[in-house]
C-alpha cells in the first residue's frame, strides 16, 4: 500500500505542478494490471494442477482396464502374460496329431485343421458320446489323454465347442440340442481339468446347438460330421478379438 500511496502522492504532486496533466497516474493502472495478471496465472496454474490430477487418476484406471497397445480389455493369459505359441509349433502339434490319429484309425472322425483363429481338433459321429449322451465313451478316454499333454506343452486359451445335427431332443436332461450341446462341451473340460489337471482358467465352454453345422443335415453321414466337439487351441487372446467382430471359436 505505501508504494500505491508514493505514486498517487507523486501523481497529486505533478498534477498540481503541471496543470492536472496527471502525468504519472498510468503507474497506478499498470500496477493494477500486473497485480490481475499475477492472480490470473496463479488461478490458471491452480487448475491446470488439478486437471493433471484428475488426468493421472483416470488414465490409471483405464490402463487397468484396457490394453494400451491394442485398446482391448485386458485378461491374464494363462502361463506367463501375453505368451503364445508360436505358429510353427502349432503347426508341428497338428502333424504329430495327424500321426497319431492315424495309427488309432480315427483319422476319418477326428480331424485336425489349422485356421487363423488356431488350431482345432473335431471329434465327429460317436467318438466321444452316443447319440443324444453327453457321458464320455470309455474308449475316448485314451485320445483325450493324449490330446491333453499336447494342451499341457502351451500356454494357449482353449476353447471346446459342442455341436449337434438338427434332430430335435426333449428329454429331462436335455430339453433341446442347446443343453446336449453344451454339457457335451463342458464334459470334455472337465476331463481336462479334473482328470488330466489343464488349468480351468484357461478354458472357455460353447454350446452351438444344430445352429453351426458343417454339412448339410440331408443325409445320415452329414448329420454324424455335425455331431461334433471342437478342440481349439486359439492363436490370441480371443476376448481381445471380440470387439472387432469374432467370436471365440467360430
Amino acid at each position: 500500500m505505501s508504494v500505491f500511496k508514493k505514486i498517487q502522492s507523486e501523481d497529486e504532486n505533478n498534477a498540481s505542478s503541471h496543470g492536472g496533466a496527471g502525468s504519472m497516474r498510468w503507474l497506478l493502472t499498470y500496477a493494477d494490471l500486473i497485480t490481475l495478471l499475477m492472480a490470473f496465472f496463479i488461478v490458471m496454474y491452480a487448475v491446470s494442477k488439478v486437471d493433471m490430477v484428475r488426468y493421472q487418476q483416470l488414465a490409471q484406471a483405464l490402463g487397468q482396464i484396457f490394453n494400451s497397445s491394442a485398446g482391448s480389455m485386458i485378461l491374464p493369459e494363462p502361463g506367463s502374460g501375453e505368451q503364445v505359441v508360436p505358429p510353427d509349433e502349432l503347426t508341428g502339434i497338428s502333424s504329430e496329431l495327424q500321426a497319431y490319429l492315424a495309427q488309432q484309425g480315427l483319422k476319418d472322425q477326428v480331424f485336425v485343421t489349422s485356421t487363423s483363429q488356431g488350431l482345432i481338433i473335431s471329434f465327429t459321429g460317436s467318438v466321444l458320446f452316443d447319440r443324444g449322451q453327453a457321458t464320455l465313451h470309455p474308449e475316448a478316454v485314451p485320445i483325450l489323454q493324449k490330446i491333453s499333454g499336447y494342451l499341457q506343452q502351451v500356454p494357449n486359451y482353449i476353447g471346446v465347442a459342442g455341436s449337434t445335427d438338427d434332430l430335435p431332443i426333449n428329454t429331462s436332461q436335455f430339453p433341446s440340442n442347446w443343453e446336449l450341446s453344451a454339457v457335451r462341451a463342458t464334459t470334455v473340460i472337465r476331463y481336462f481339468t479334473e482328470t488330466a489337471g489343464l488349468a480351468p482358467s484357461r478354458f472357455i465352454a460353447l454350446g452351438y446347438g444344430e445352429y453351426h453345422p458343417l454339412f448339410p443335415n440331408t443325409s445320415e453321414d452329414g448329420r454324424r460330421q455335425n455331431r461334433r466337439v471342437d478342440v481349439i487351441i486359439y492363436r490370441q487372446n480371443p476376448f481381445a478379438t471380440q470387439g472387432k467382430g469374432n467370436s471365440p471359436a467360430g
